[in-house]
């Protein structure tokens, strides 16, 4: 488990995207909150996780939780855009140029964040 949670490995960015997409999806769908400042708010919390390691200088930390909460939020964004066009419809283009209004009370899990 040190291994997993010090700072220079930290969790794994796929993990920590994946997760942080999770959290923005359904905070974004069920609550509509901005999916993009829900992103970046949960991505460096879930960054404050490289503050368990303090073998290592709070200066290198500072610079590692920086990063590393950007890494984060950016496979979070990119495993979001890629479900968003894994998830659309072809006709659903067709239904929205025509005026047509879906019934559903909130976004979809996979939506634009930005």
């Amino acid at each position: 488990m040190n291994d997993f949670l010090n700072s220079r490995s930290m969790l794994t960015p796929g993990m920590a995207g994946l997760t942080t997409t999770m959290i923005t999806g359904t905070l974004a769908s069920v609550f509509g909150v901005r999916g993009d400042i829900t992103g970046l708010a949960v991505s460096f919390f879930l960054g404050l996780l490289v503050w368990y390691d303090t073998k290592v200088a709070w200066n290198k930390r500072l610079l590692l939780y920086i990063v590393n909460s950007i890494v984060i939020f950016t496979v979070a964004t990119g495993i979001n855009q890629a479900g968003v066009a894994a998830t659309r419809d072809p006709e659903q283009t067709t239904h929205q140029s025509r005026g047509v209004t879906s019934e559903q009370e909130h976004p979809p899990f996979f939506h634009p964040w930005f």
